[in-house]
């Protein structure tokens, strides 16, 4: 089974003290015990910065919904994957695969131990328990504006889901910039600005006569292209090349076309635009 997790015992202490961008030291036992008294007290929230992704067929998905009696616990799918984060998957334990629960003690082996007694486990017992820690403490760091930003971990395996799993450090003020940045910029880069590259290509279209349209399925999967070969803004134009070079050279030697659209088999399936072209008289 493929399983992909992305966290760590230090990850939910961290989310805790709020101090991904200042505490870069580890004192295990000191954090195993503040890991007991989330778990003890109910501070659930820190668990919920780590995620455990499973292939799955949405049949088995359903099949683990209809055994969950508590609304609280939310399990997404996407992409052939089951989602969800380690609250999530420490309150459904009984009913996701043992095969995918084994993974999660691997990777958090003090968090699991916790919830598996109950809470009740004595500080030297405690002391003794392997402690998972994260394997960079920010993956890339950048200043704006406002203030700093540093990306501390992401799992991506080319869903809609790769919009939602990653966790960032910065002050709160820059947290919603941050949201702006991540979920809007390429779809921006693409469509909003007066020069924006798929403006540019409808322009050039309209010199042939030609009306171009880009789905909105479309737009995304460039988006998400950009993403998955982590070449940034600068690369959707490449990716667009890619996309539009065949069709551009095509169009003024085939007459009649009238529109040209690009969807989302165009982009990920490699296939030719949808053709429509004026009626004969």
């Amino acid at each position: 089974m493929d399983i992909h997790v992305m966290g760590s015992d230090q990850r939910s202490v961290r989310c805790a003290r709020v101090s991904f961008g200042k505490d870069e030291t580890s004192d295990p036992d000191r954090d195993k015990r503040l890991l007991r008294y989330l778990f003890v007290h109910r501070h659930a929230s820190p668990f919920e910065h780590n995620i455990i992704a499973f292939q799955a067929t949405k049949k088995e998905w359903l099949a683990i919904l209809e055994k969950i009696d508590n609304p609280s616990i939310q399990i997404y799918y996407s992409g052939g994957y089951i989602w969800m984060n380690l609250r999530n998957a420490i309150n459904a334990s009984k009913n996701i695969p043992k095969e995918v629960f084994e993974e999660v003690k691997r990777f958090f082996p003090t968090t699991l131990t916790i919830v598996e007694k109950g809470g009740k486990i004595s500080d030297e017992d405690l002391s003794a328990l392997p402690y998972s820690t994260d394997r960079v403490f920010l993956q890339e760091k950048r200043t704006t504006s406002s203030g700093w930003i540093g990306l501390v971990d992401r799992l991506e395996l080319g869903t809609e889901m790769d919009y939602y799993t990653f966790i960032v450090e910065c002050p709160l003020f820059v947290a919603r910039q941050w949201h702006r940045h991540r979920f809007g910029t390429y779809n921006e880069i693409l469509t909003e600005p007066k020069n924006s590259l798929i403006k540019q290509y409808t322009k050039l279209f309209e010199l042939d006569g030609v009306s171009l349209e880009f789905t909105e399925d479309a737009i995304k999967e460039i988006a998400k292209e950009a993403i998955r070969r982590k070449t940034g803004a600068r690369g959707l134009r490449a990716i667009m090349e890619e996309v539009m070079m065949d069709i551009m050279f095509e169009i003024p030697s085939m007459g009649r076309v009238k529109k040209v659209i690009v969807d989302i088999d165009t982009v990920k399936d490699k296939k030719r635009p949808k053709i429509i072209y004026e009626k004969a008289v």
